[in-house]
C-alpha cells in the first residue's frame, strides 16, 4: 500500500502522512486519533505512553510502552498508520450501516 492509499483510506493529507513515516505526528493525525499530539510524538520517539495513548491502543500505559520499545520507532510508526487504516475501516462500516 503506498503512502498515497494511507491518505485517502484515512482522509490525512498525503504531508502529514510523510511527515509521521519520517517520525513527526502532525495535528491532524493525533487528532484524527483523538490523542493529544504531543504524546503521540513521544510515544513514536521515545516509546514513552500516555493513558490517552495506551486507552487508543486498547492495553496499558506499562504495555503500550513494553510493545513501543519492542518496536522501536519505526515499528511504533507503523502502528499508528495500522491504527489510522483501522478508524478509516471503522468510520466506512459505520456509515454504511446507518444508511
Amino acid at each position: 500500500m503506498s503512502l498515497m492509499d494511507i491518505a485517502l483510506r484515512t482522509g490525512i493529507p498525503l504531508t502529514d502522512i510523510e511527515d509521521l513515516v519520517r517520525g513527526t505526528v502532525t495535528d491532524n493525525v493525533a487528532q484524527r486519533l483523538g490523542v493529544p499530539q504531543l504524546a503521540l510524538q513521544e510515544f513514536v520517539r521515545h516509546g514513552q505512553a500516555s493513558a490517552k495513548v495506551a486507552h487508543r491502543l486498547g492495553m496499558s500505559m506499562a504495555a503500550a510502552e513494553e510493545l513501543a520499545q519492542f518496536l522501536g520507532s519505526e515499528g511504533a510508526i507503523g502502528l499508528v498508520l495500522g491504527l489510522l487504516l483501522g478508524l478509516s475501516g471503522f468510520e466506512h462500516k459505520t456509515v454504511a450501516s446507518a444508511r
